[in-house]
């Protein structure tokens, strides 16, 4: 089991295990922090009810239905199923704008997931601007993507539609989870997978722009695929 270290940072409390930039929490009049386990995905009246505390958007011109739910699987936070027609799916986004990547805050992002068909899945995972249809090109975010046909991993800086994107960063493996982070040190992103840092960007940061949460999930095929989330959270602290 890692061990956590807690220390100061931007006047709060922070504690981190692995590596420095892996936050599991932070305490302070200066936070806001997220976790998926919030949306108390369990409680969900039935299939295709939205869990509270977040805006979804489906596409369902297939059999089935596209939803977010709690994962039956032990161990487990949370389930995306899409519908069974290419490009079926669902678009996840906190409900309110409330994370900012400027110069006077620390930020940090971490899902850990797997899909059971990667090359026949697309998804975005990170911080992102109101959008219905992330991978249909938004303005703004930082996040994580990956696009059906293949099973690389990119990162992306973008701001006001300018990116900084690096492909293969890492390889999706199918029903094999994969640990995406990052860390905005109020200069600088650093993208990690598995603990491991794979790039460093100054460029193309949203730092004008108030940010969710955000996930998007879609088959790449006509049949429903499945993602399984172990753990999301996002922490900022700074004012």
């Amino acid at each position: 089991m890692p061990t956590q270290r807690s220390e100061y940072r931007n006047g709060a409390m922070v504690t981190w295990e692995t590596h420095r930039m892996r936050l599991v929490d932070a305490v302070g009049a200066s936070v806001i922090k997220w976790d998926i386990r919030d949306l108390a995905l369990q409680d969900q009246a039935g299939t295709g009810t939205d869990p509270a505390g977040v805006v979804a958007t489906m596409v369902e011109v297939g059999a089935g239905t596209s939803e977010i739910t709690g994962s039956k699987t032990a161990g487990y936070s949370a389930e995306l199923v899409t519908a069974a027609n290419d490009n079926d799916g669902i678009s996840v986004q906190v409900a309110d704008e409330n994370f900012e990547l400027t110069s006077d805050q620390i930020v940090y992002m971490g899902i850990e997931l797997e899909i059971n068909d990667v090359t026949q899945s697309d998804f975005i995972a990170g911080l992102c601007i109101t959008d219905t249809a992330l991978l249909g090109g938004m303005t703004d975010g930082v996040y994580f993507e990956s696009v059906d046909g293949g099973t690389g991993i990119s990162t992306v800086t973008e701001k006001d539609s300018s990116e900084t994107q690096s492909d293969s960063e890492g390889t999706l493996v199918d029903d094999t989870l994969v640990f995406l982070e990052f860390y905005f040190n109020g200069t600088a992103v650093y993208f990690f997978i598995d603990g491991v840092e794979v790039g460093r960007v100054t460029a193309t940061i949203p730092d004008n722009e108030a940010l969710r949460p955000s996930l998007e999930f879609l088959t790449g095929e006509a049949v429903a695929q499945t993602m399984k989330i172990r753990q999301m959270r996002v922490i900022q602290v700074g004012r």
